[in-house]
């Protein structure tokens, strides 16, 4: 809807100021060249939730540690571990209900 819409809007902004420019203008070119608009994307069933390319064992467990920024290599987003998508989509529910 349009103020759940205007809350995320305004959110992004409050978050954006807190994040180095590099890291927003690589969120923003990835979010402008995938087509459903998705930068962040959780692993499901072993494989990236945005090219649904097997991710190895190696580079799971890299992403679990949530210690540095990793990208699918063939679609170019940003991957993130099920809990910690989870624990977000909750964090929203929450907002909006």
């Amino acid at each position: 809807t349009d103020k759940e819409e205007k809350t995320l809007l305004s959110k992004s902004k409050e978050f954006e100021k807190k994040i180095e420019d590099k890291l927003i203008d690589a969120y923003k070119r990835i979010r402008s060249n995938v087509r459903n608009g998705l930068a962040v994307v959780p692993i499901e069933r072993n494989a990236s939730g945005g090219s649904y390319f097997t991710i190895p064992p190696q580079v799971q467990m890299e992403i679990a540690s949530r210690q540095k920024i990793i990208t699918d290599e063939y679609s170019g987003r940003i991957l993130v571990d099920p809990k910690l998508a989870e624990e977000e989509m909750d964090k929203m529910k929450s907002i909006f209900s």
